[in-house]
């Protein structure tokens, strides 16, 4: 056996015995005895240059090393063996972990993904939920769609398209509010401003208000305060659904609210503008490549082209 033969093998026992943290257990799951658990697990050690885990009397721990390494290996042993599934079987299988934005996830996305679920009967999907940016490093995603204006600079990233802002509210609040479509300061100074910092980077209160006041020709809307009175949601639909009933005007990403407009629940009185953000799906470099990212990404590609 070579040198990175050795590695690898030692590697995978390393991988066994961190998950159990006991060497008598990977060794009954590696079919050996647990002192050759504890030799290979010296010779990784001897030949990494550190220490993988803190023998105590009657238990293991990983150091922080360890730990770190531990990780990635999962990662990657996830990576080669679902690789493995998918080319024995000719077909998509194992899982696919996609992190996204919470209403971008319930509103456009879900009630598109049953096409891809008739597609890959066998893969098996994970969604999880975060308004903030997921590690890939130490979270078992792979895929994220963010709402952002970033580079993200390491990962491959696809825009999927561009985001506009609107304001809404219930025809019942525009009535008694504004009733021009050209609204002045003194008719919005009068109204409740709804708030929404979903994905926002650090909250950034106000700022989606703040983008749509820039872009209007009336020069006094420019300098309007919208933090004047106020209600701030951390998620959009809970922004729309008090704007719904008639507590206030929000300002609204465009494509999440359509359902509401068609049921005239909300309506949009006055223009929209870019947001300056868009909806990116990301993932690891390379990544792209893996039969079940590379479906997902297809699917969703053809999804937002058929929008458009």
């Amino acid at each position: 056996m070579n040198k990175n033969q050795q590695i690898l093998s030692n590697m995978y026992t390393f991988a066994i015995a961190g998950k159990s943290l006991s060497f008598t257990k990977a060794g009954e799951e590696l079919f050996i005895t647990q002192g050759a658990v504890s030799q290979r697990i010296k010779s990784l050690e001897a030949q990494l240059g550190f220490s993988l885990f803190i023998r105590m009397t009657r238990r293991l721990e990983l150091t922080k090393e360890g730990e770190r390494l531990l990780q990635a290996l999962n990662q990657s042993f996830e990576v080669i063996f679902s690789e493995l599934d998918d080319i024995k079987f000719n077909e998509l299988r194992g899982e696919l972990y996609i992190g996204v934005a919470p209403t971008f996830g319930q509103k456009w996305l879900l009630p598109r993904l049953k096409s891809f679920q008739n597609k890959y009967p066998n893969l098996n999907v994970k969604l999880r939920v975060k308004a903030s940016r997921l590690d890939f490093q130490h979270e078992p995603v792979d895929i994220a769609i963010y709402y952002s204006q970033e580079e993200h600079q390491g990962f491959h990233r696809q825009k999927l398209y561009d985001e506009e802002l609107v304001p809404v509210c219930s025809q019942e609040y525009f009535n008694a509010h504004f009733g021009s479509e050209v609204p002045s300061v003194e008719q919005f100074s009068k109204a409740t401003i709804l708030h929404c910092t979903e994905s926002l980077e650090g909250g950034e209160s106000g700022k989606e208000w703040s983008i749509w006041l820039e872009k209007q020709s009336k020069q006094e809307l420019k300098s309007f305060d919208a933090m004047q009175r106020t209600y701030h949601f951390n998620h959009s639909d809970m922004a729309m659904i008090a704007a719904k009933n008639s507590m206030g005007i929000a300002i609204a990403r465009a494509s999440l609210i359509q359902e509401y407009l068609d049921r005239g629940e909300l309506i949009t009185p006055f223009e929209r503008v870019n947001a300056g953000r868009a909806y990116d799906l990301i993932c690891l470099k390379g990544q792209q490549d893996r039969a079940r990212i590379s479906a997902f990404i297809a699917w969703l590609t053809n999804q937002v082209a058929q929008e458009q």
